[in-house]
């Protein structure tokens, strides 16, 4: 019962304590929200918009996409052009990105995050893309920092290097397989000749046990599939280019609250110094 008495007679002793001071209070808590308000009106408006990729960079290295190794290479090197931003370091960054040094200094941030899939067992698994995240102080410049994150990819040394053996050693296994496949019909035409059937010989596809009887469409298929991630896998692809974006990100509410409790604050301390010194 005394503990009820002496919260309620704390609580009212604040409550007349505000009543008091409060045009004082009142006065540092709209200072506080307005200097926000005139702050975010005329600070340097930023924009937010992001991209979906893939990069053939795992590819490249041969990994096993497994959890979160699928894009990790890619992520990473975009992850380090922060570093730059930081530091700014903007000359730099416009020699990574090939663009005017002005358009550098107008990036405020980037970032790579991986994608995830979540399955029937509600377990999330690393899928083969990633998302790009762009914060700009000029949403006119978001298509040339597109190209320019091309040309870093497609630039890089270590990339290139890996891209380059890529390429070579698909060109090898492709005349390995139009040499494998000449052979084939050449026993077939043998075989034919002779009237032997060859054709129908199982061989294992490597997809889950699966088998074909005919060699010939088997070798095709993988010729096929290595020139369409030959011509498709680029060290970066776009899958959903950067959004457009025309409405500037501002935090008015947020620090309004925010400032404005703050401002609540220090109006009671100052109301409080103010009944000391009487």
């Amino acid at each position: 019962m005394n503990e009820e008495l002496e919260l309620k007679a704390i609580f009212s002793n604040f409550i007349n304590f505000v009543s008091r001071n409060n045009r004082l209070i009142t006065i540092v808590v709209i200072v506080g929200v307005f200097s926000v308000v005139f702050f975010q009106k005329f600070k340097t408006p930023y924009y937010e918009t992001k991209a979906i990729c893939t990069s053939g960079i795992s590819e490249y290295e041969r990994q096993e996409q497994v959890e979160e190794l699928s894009q990790r290479t890619a992520i990473d090197l975009i992850n380090y052009l922060q570093i730059n931003i930081e530091n700014k370091d903007y000359a730099e960054l416009a020699d990574l990105l090939s663009v005017d040094l002005l358009i550098a200094e107008k990036i405020k941030k980037i970032e790579a995050e991986q994608l995830y899939q979540q399955d029937m067992n509600e377990k999330f698994y690393a899928i083969n893309k990633f998302e790009i995240y762009l914060t700009v102080f000029d949403n006119k410049i978001i298509s040339e920092l597109q190209e320019g994150l091309r040309y870093y990819f497609l630039n890089n040394e270590y990339v290139r290097q890996y891209h380059s053996e890529y390429i070579q050693s698909n060109i090898k296994i492709i005349k390995d397989i139009d040499a494998e496949l000449q052979l084939l019909n050449n026993i077939r035409k043998v075989g034919a000749e002779n009237h032997l059937d060859v054709s129908s010989v199982n061989i294992v596809t490597g997809k889950e046990g699966a088998t074909i009887s005919n060699q010939i469409v088997l070798l095709s298929q993988l010729r096929e599939e290595i020139k369409t991630k030959q011509k498709l896998l680029e060290p970066l692809v776009f899958v959903q280019d950067f959004a457009k974006v025309n409405q500037k990100e501002d935090e008015v509410l947020l620090w309004s609250i925010l400032v404005g409790f703050l401002s609540f604050i220090l109006g009671l301390f100052i109301a409080l110094i103010k009944e000391v010194k009487k």
